[in-house]
């Protein structure tokens, strides 16, 4: 980071500006290492990015679920980037990308809220002239991107989404994908996200969606025991959901269900076998076009997190009712996504 990127940056308790302190630069003067002071405590720069995740949140077993995860497999979505960046772009309703730029155009700062391996982050820095902020608090998953992230104008910084190091109304542009659903209360979490955007300013963001009644069941079950074992007997574990997925797959099977089972949950319908327990029985992901170990982390990650929160579509979109224009709305299986504009 540079001394240009301070600006956006306030103590996230205080909320009073911040001032560089002890930095040692590297060639070009980018800082490398430091504290921030003028809050309620100081906050350290270590590897060029700024730290603002206390102690407690970075030993939350979902928090460390994802450190764990991005430390020793964070190669998985580099690997899969292609398929989730135009994902995210039919989601949201921007198709080839010239709407997404077009939006982006028009901002000056954009967050990216729970960043990851930084592949959102990187698409709209590429999209626009806009100052990136990508934000998470799996600190090996943001020394990963910064990394693989080429560009300067995308300011990596370790912080939690319900306690962010910014000013209300300060971002053009929010997005939040795949990540509010794994906070402990995703509503109240969406509630001050939501403070950081300007009126006018537009968010996107995707929930996971309730499954049928044995799938939910399940889900629960399974997550229960997972999430108090460490990441390597948990990724064992799954193998097994990897392998069952793979099995029905390999049948290239359909069945026909003749009429809804509202009572399941289950609709009508002509499905894929895999497919059908996949999104009705049990998490089994199977994808022939990405090798076992990147299938058997999908399956990992939708089990070991404790904080996992599903939605029906109707409960998603009350989010929205009060002080938002819904500028586009997609239901998938697997989840919900919903772009909309402050008002």
């Amino acid at each position: 980071m540079h001394e240009r990127d301070l600006a956006p940056l306030v103590c996230p308790e205080t909320r009073q500006p911040l001032r560089l302190d002890a930095a040692e630069r590297a060639a070009g003067g980018e800082i490398v290492r430091g504290r921030l002071i003028g809050g309620a405590r100081p906050y350290p720069i270590e590897s060029g990015i700024p730290s603002f995740v206390s102690a407690a949140k970075a030993q939350d077993q979902t928090v460390r679920s994802f450190a764990q995860k991005w430390a020793k497999h964070g190669y998985y979505l580099r690997q899969t980037g292609r398929f989730y960046r135009q994902w995210y772009l039919d989601r949201y309703g921007f198709g080839d990308g010239g709407a997404l730029g077009e939006l982006l155009a028009r901002c000056r700062l954009v967050l990216d809220a729970g960043t990851g391996t930084g592949r959102d982050a990187q698409l709209f820095a590429e999209l626009s002239r806009a100052q990136v902020v990508a934000v998470d608090t799996a600190w090996d998953a943001l020394t990963a991107a910064r990394a693989d992230v080429p560009s300067e104008r995308v300011l990596f910084v370790h912080a939690d989404i319900d306690a962010l190091p910014f000013a209300d109304e300060l971002f053009d542009f929010v997005s939040c994908d795949q990540v509010i659903h794994h906070l402990p209360d995703p509503r109240a979490s969406f509630e001050r996200l939501a403070r950081k955007l300007k009126p006018g300013g537009q968010i996107c963001c995707y929930v996971y969606r309730k499954k049928s009644a044995i799938r939910e069941h399940v889900d629960d079950y399974v997550r229960e025991r997972l999430s108090a074992l460490d990441i390597d007997e948990a990724l064992k574990i799954c193998e097994g959901f990897t392998l069952l997925g793979r099995a029905f797959a390999r049948l290239g099977a359909t069945v026909e269900i003749e009429e809804d089972i509202p009572v399941l949950g289950i609709r009508r319908g002509r499905y894929d076998v895999q497919r059908f327990l996949h999104y009705n029985v049990l998490k089994c992901f199977w994808n022939d076009e990405l090798d076992f170990f990147t299938n058997n982390i999908v399956n990992f990650d939708w089990y070991h997190p404790r904080h996992c929160f599903r939605f029906e579509p109707a409960e998603y979109r009350a989010w929205f009712e009060r002080g938002w224009t819904i500028e586009h709305w997609d239901e998938q299986e697997a989840g919900l996504s919903c772009r909309a504009r402050k008002v």
